[in-house]
């Protein structure tokens, strides 16, 4: 009898041990990132309301799903968009990363889940299309956001009405697969596409 009496208090404090430290390895809710449903509304209750676009995927690494959310912004003096990053931490979903305001629109545009080769996540495509072209010419930005390293490496092409074009590449790109997919995407249109760095304008 008393021998139980004097296991009773350690077996209280041993449970919830137990319990803080399975915490952190609590699984997500079944299927969450295959209903896109369920990822939109864990977005704008996550980042904001003003969500429009919402995907999951391997964008940390090639073995955990998390969420990227994109908003625009139309007021206050800022126009453009932003992406952010969402992800399952501790049992909950915790808003980790926001790329701050990019050039664009999500008004007629693609953006989308991409993958290379070389680089082991998924990252996040943005192309404008035409939404700033008019017929005296105009502006086509490419983004591609790699959410684990925190990077945004962006394409700015100016256009002009007689068929010229120039394009210029953020000077951060260091992976050649994505300085050639950046320069095929508009060589396509622009067979004499100039290609600068800022700075060499």
């Amino acid at each position: 009898m008393l021998l139980s009496k004097v296991k009773y208090p350690f077996i209280v404090p041993l449970i919830f041990l137990t319990v803080s430290c399975n915490k952190g390895y609590e699984p997500p809710p079944h299927n969450l990132f295959e209903d896109q449903r369920q990822v939109m509304q864990v977005a704008k209750e996550t980042v904001s309301e003003r969500v429009t676009f919402a995907a999951s995927g391997y964008f940390e690494s090639d073995s955990v799903k998390s969420i990227c959310a994109g908003v625009e912004e139309t007021s206050n003096n800022q126009f453009g968009i932003k992406f952010s990053l969402v992800s399952w931490k501790e049992g909950e979903f915790v808003h980790q990363y926001n790329s701050g305001l990019l050039d664009g629109s999500f008004d007629g545009c693609i953006v989308d889940k991409i993958k290379f080769s070389d680089i082991p996540n998924e990252l996040i495509y943005y192309n404008s299309k035409s939404y700033f072209m008019g017929s005296s010419g105009g502006e086509v930005f490419l983004h591609v956001i790699d959410l684990n390293k925190r990077k945004v490496y962006s394409a700015h092409l100016i256009a002009a009405s007689h068929g010229s074009a120039t394009v210029e590449l953020s000077d951060n790109i260091d992976i050649p697969m994505l300085r050639t997919f950046f320069v095929s995407y508009f060589r396509r249109d622009y067979p004499s596409l100039r290609v600068i760095k800022p700075g060499n304008i």
